[in-house]
């Protein structure tokens, strides 16, 4: 399905909305004045462009969310001893980063996002990057397949885990794969996917969300090498979202992932 831009004329996609977002992201991570001055005067500098006004606004409405969530986390919720609840309230503390890109859409009398809908589990999509690949399918069927294929990468590690752990982190599994996957899918695939394909096209919007997605699991903990392998995961996710025009599918197969992270031990001690 595509998408009427809002500046269709001028707004043509390039690198350099991709490198401001994602360097927002990381900038934002290392806490440098320095980086984030320099960030702020090249964003300035951008916003001088009219057809990237409103990209500008979003990503700097996001940097403030961001901010925020990092305060809130680094001040109150990394004082917590007890880690399953921890990383539960850290999780339900990205609301922090949703209520500013709700302003957004007030202003601009927007739809919050647009992929809240029934999905289209028949629309056709390429196996296996969705938009290319060497066979055509339904949405339903690809996201089975790729679900079956997590849960068999997955398998080595999950079967090594104990019936005592499962049954000790059980509550902890539900509420963290059900709590992650529908806040982080609102804000990348609904909310921030929306906003961007509303810019530059749906693609371009994938791309640009599934960096940012990537690179702020570096406040998670992760690696920036296992943030590029979630970049990846976001590309999919987002992928999936606009063939299907619906967050649910992301949602779901978002679901499972947590879901099998958990049980294997790869979130919790």
């Amino acid at each position: 399905m595509k998408r009427t831009l809002l500046f269709p004329t001028n707004a043509e996609p390039n690198i350099l909305p991709l490198f401001l977002f994602g360097t927002l992201v990381i900038f934002l991570q290392l806490d440098s004045y320095l980086l984030m001055t320099a960030w702020g005067i090249s964003a300035g500098l951008l916003f001088i462009d009219k057809s990237m006004r409103f990209f500008v606004l979003i990503t700097l409405t996001f940097g403030i969310g961001f901010f925020f969530y990092g305060y809130v986390n680094s001040q109150w919720i990394a004082e917590m001893t007890l880690e399953e609840m921890r990383i539960i309230i850290n999780r339900l503390s990205l609301i922090v980063l949703i209520i500013p890109l709700i302003s957004i859409s007030f202003i601009y009398r927007l739809p919050f996002m647009s992929y809240w809908q029934k999905p289209q589990w028949g629309e056709s999509v390429r196996i296996p990057f969705i938009w290319s690949g060497f066979r055509r399918t339904k949405v339903s069927t690809f996201l089975v397949i790729a679900m079956i294929i997590n849960l068999i990468t997955f398998m080595p590690f999950v079967i090594n885990t104990s019936w005592a752990y499962i049954q000790e982190i059980w509550r902890f599994l539900l509420v963290f794969s059900i709590l992650n996957s529908v806040l982080e899918e609102i804000i990348w695939r609904g909310v921030l996917l929306s906003r961007f394909s509303e810019c530059f096209g749906n693609r371009w919007a994938v791309l640009i969300t599934s960096i940012g997605f990537g690179l702020q699991h570096y406040s998670l903990g992760f690696s920036w090498i296992s943030c590029l392998l979630f970049s990846v995961g976001g590309f999919f996710f987002g992928a999936i979202t606009v063939r299907s025009n619906s967050i649910i599918p992301a949602v779901i197969w978002h679901m499972l992932l947590n879901f099998l992270m958990v049980i294997s031990g790869m979130l919790v001690d």
